[in-house]
């Protein structure tokens, strides 16, 4: 396995001690970070031995972040320990599926019990997201629309959909080969939005539960789009 310097700490770590390890908790997210920000590519053999020497903690810890790893479903058992999940074509279109029917309800669930926190919160960040295509480009865009689905899963309020959701796009996350075309233009992006927003201010479930559908399964098409380009390139 190659080796792998971590990535850098959060702002502020740097005045505690250099011998201190990180905990339990931080080291977990540390590594599902790096995992997800694919500094392991897909298939990539993770072993406990080196991985504890890498992030600077004992093997009980690493052994333990990288055991809820596995039931994320970011990581799968391998002969000499984890590797990181890979999937095909057909895997990514299967659970962008998943997602599909899980976030449609959570925008079912949001329009009858989001509060009205819930919404200013999604009004603001659907503004930010025209800010970041603006200032910053399509990363940090994609990034602000990410959240954006975030605070929808959260304003539904319901854990199990929102737990679910978020394996999900984790696993969407690693079996990317790379970033998705952002949005397939910034417009329909904010159409689409403004259409969950007025089904969720007129507290209307199943205008709610479409327009998430609609909105998602153009997402989808733009997946499918960039996969079938990729395999195309791949063979020529």
């Amino acid at each position: 396995m190659p080796r792998h310097t971590p990535s850098a700490p959060s702002p502020g770590a740097q005045d505690a001690p250099a011998e201190a390890p990180p905990s339990g908790s931080e080291l977990y997210w540390r590594l599902r970070s790096d995992v997800m920000e694919g500094h392991f590519p897909p298939g990539s053999a993770l072993m406990e031995t080196v991985l504890s020497s890498d992030y600077g903690v004992s093997r009980t810890p690493m052994r333990e972040a990288l055991a809820l790893l596995e039931h994320d479903g970011l990581l799968e058992r391998a002969p000499r320990g984890f590797r990181v999940r890979s999937g095909t074509a057909e895997d990514v279109v299967e659970i962008y599926e998943a997602r599909i029917a899980l976030e449609a309800e959570a925008a079912a669930s949001a329009a009858l019990r989001a509060t009205e926190l819930d919404l200013a919160r999604l009004r603001r960040q659907h503004e930010l997201i025209l800010q970041a295509d603006t200032e910053d480009g399509q990363a940090a865009a994609r990034a602000a629309n990410f959240r954006f689905h975030e605070l929808l899963w959260q304003a539904g309020h319901n854990a199990t959909i929102t737990e679910l959701l978020v394996k999900l796009t984790a696993r969407l996350r690693i079996y990317d080969s790379g970033p998705p075309s952002a949005f397939g233009g910034i417009e329909p992006l904010h159409q689409e939005h403004e259409a969950i927003l007025r089904a969720l201010h007129a507290h209307d479930a199943d205008r709610a539960r479409e327009a998430a559908r609609t909105h998602l399964r153009r997402s989808l098409e733009q997946r499918i789009n960039a996969l079938v380009g990729g395999d195309e390139d791949s063979q020529s």
